[in-house]
C-alpha cells in the first residue's frame, strides 16, 4: 500500500480527522448532531509514504499528540526524507505545492496503488500543504475536495461540507498578494508579490530558498506525469468506439454515460482496473471525472468544469474580527449567544481569544455578508448589555473598525 499501515489504521479512526485538521470541539459536537460518530480522544502518531514506483516519495508524519504533521521528499540515494514543510498551530511552514502538482500526484499514487482511491485520503491529508493561485479555478477544486473529505469522513448534508469552507478560507490567495512565479530551473516559487500585500508566505519554497529541493521536486513531479501517461498510453484508445464513448462522457451530461464507455473500454483489450473501477464503481463522481478526462487525453479540469458547474464558493467572502469587549466581567455567555447565532445563519463563527483584566477579546468569522454579521453582533451585545463596551474591528493590520448597526 502507498500508505503504511499505521497511518491507514490511524485515518480510519473516527477521532483522527478532526484533531488533523485542528478543528474545534464545538464543530466536533456539531458533526455528531448530524449523525457522525462519537470522535474521542486520539492521540497516536504514524508515518506513511506515497510514490508511484520510480524512487522519489512524499512522506508524511502525523503526531496527533503534539498536533503536528511534518512532509519530507524521500530521494533515491539518501538517508532521510528532504524536508518540505510542516504544519502544526505555532511554527507553521506548510505551503509547499499547487493545487495542480497535488492533485496529479493524488492521481498517479492512485494509479500506482488501487487500494488509495483519488478522490481520497491523499487530497484530505495532503491538501493542508497547497497555497492555490489566482488562476485555480474553484469549479474543479471544490469538488474533489468535497468528494476526499465525503470519503474519508462520510456525513449527512449537502453543498459545500465545512471541511472544504474551512480549508478554503485558509488557503485563498485572493487579495494577499501571495503568488506562484518562475524558480530556480522553472520550477515555480512562491513569492509575496507587490507592496499591498497582506500575507507572508510559510514556506520553504520561496524563489532564492536553498532548503527546497526544487530539482527533486521536479523529478517527482515528472515521475507522477510518465506514470498517469503511461496508463492511457495503450491502443484501445484510439479505437472509434471508444472515442465516440469518451466524447459523450466528456460532455455536459456524461456522468450518464459511463457505463457505455467501459463496455467499449473492454471490448477494445483495455484493462486499466483503477481507471475502469472508476468508471463502473466511483466512490464519487469526481472519481469518475477524472478518469474521463485521463482517459480522453483533454486538458486538467475540463471535465470538472462541464459536470459540476460553477462552485458556489467562486464568489465567497469572508472576513477575519476581532471583538474587544471592556468589561472585567467574563463574556462566556455573550461569546456563545454570538457563536449560535452565527452559525445559526450560516454567516460564521466566535470563540474567546483571550484578554486581560479589563477586557475580552473574541474572534469572529464572517462569511459572505458582513453587514448581516455585524447585525447579528449588534443583537447579541444589546442582549447582553455590552454594546457600550465594545468595538469590533478587522483582525489584521490596519485593524479597520468595523460599524455596528443600532440593534
Amino acid at each position: 500500500m502507498a500508505l503504511s499501515g499505521a497511518l491507514t489504521a490511524l485515518v480510519a479512526e473516527p477521532g483522527f480527522w478532526p484533531v488533523h485538521l485542528f478543528e474545534d470541539e464545538d464543530e466536533d459536537e456539531d458533526e455528531d448532531e448530524d449523525g457522525g460518530d462519537d470522535d474521542g480522544d486520539v492521540e497516536a502518531s504514524a508515518r506513511g509514504s506515497l510514490g508511484c514506483g520510480g524512487g522519489y516519495e512524499l512522506v508524511l508524519d502525523v503526531d496527533l499528540g503534539a498536533e503536528s504533521v511534518e512532509l519530507g521528499l524521500s530521494v533515491p540515494g539518501a538517508a532521510e526524507p528532504v524536508e518540505l514543510g510542516w504544519d502544526d498551530r505555532a511554527h507553521f511552514h506548510p505551503h509547499v505545492m499547487r493545487w495542480t502538482e497535488l492533485d496529479l500526484l493524488a492521481r498517479a499514487f492512485a494509479l500506482h496503488d488501487p487500494e488509495t482511491r483519488h478522490p481520497g485520503p491523499v487530497l484530505a491529508l495532503l491538501a493542508r500543504f497547497v497555497v492555490l493561485d489566482e488562476s485555480d479555478a474553484l469549479d474543479v477544486v471544490v469538488p474533489y475536495l468535497d468528494a476526499a473529505f465525503g470519503l474519508v469522513r462520510p456525513r449527512k448534508g449537502r453543498g459545500v461540507r465545512p471541511e472544504t469552507r474551512d480549508w478554503f478560507e485558509a488557503h485563498d490567495p485572493r487579495g494577499t498578494g501571495l503568488a506562484w512565479i518562475p524558480g530556480p530551473d522553472g520550477v515555480p516559487a512562491l513569492a509575496e508579490q507587490g507592496e499591498s500585500g497582506t500575507a507572508a508566505p510559510y514556506t520553504l519554497r520561496a524563489p532564492e530558498s536553498t532548503a527546497f529541493p526544487f530539482a527533486a521536486w521536479s523529478a517527482l513531479l515528472a515521475e507522477a506525469e510518465e506514470h498517469v501517461a503511461a496508463a492511457v498510453r495503450h491502443p484501445a484508445l484510439s479505437d472509434p468506439a471508444v472515442r465516440e464513448a469518451l466524447q459523450r462522457a466528456a460532455s455536459r451530461r456524461g456522468h450518464s454515460a459511463l457505463g457505455p464507455l467501459a463496455e467499449a473500454l473492454r471490448a477494445a483489450g483495455y484493462a486499466q482496473p483503477v481507471l475502469l473501477r472508476a468508471l463502473t464503481e466511483p466512490a464519487s463522481r469526481a472519481e469518475a471525472c477524472w478518469a474521463v478526462e485521463t482517459l480522453a487525453g483533454l486538458p486538467y479540469g475540463t471535465v470538472a468544469k462541464r459536470w459540476f458547474g460553477r462552485s458556489p464558493l467562486t464568489e465567497a467572502r469572508s472576513w477575519d474580527l476581532a471583538l474587544r469587549i471592556t468589561t472585567p466581567d467574563p463574556v462566556v455567555d455573550l461569546a456563545e449567544a454570538l457563536d449560535g447565532a452565527l452559525r445559526k445563519a450560516g454567516l460564521g463563527r466566535t470563540e474567546i481569544a483571550g484578554g486581560g483584566s479589563d477586557h475580552t477579546v473574541l474572534d469572529v468569522l464572517v462569511r459572505d455578508d458582513l453587514d448581516r454579521a455585524a447585525v447579528l453582533v449588534a443583537e447579541a451585545l444589546d442582549e447582553h448589555g455590552l454594546t457600550a463596551a465594545a468595538h469590533l474591528h478587522h483582525a489584521s493590520a490596519p485593524h479597520e473598525p468595523v460599524p455596528l448597526p443600532s440593534p
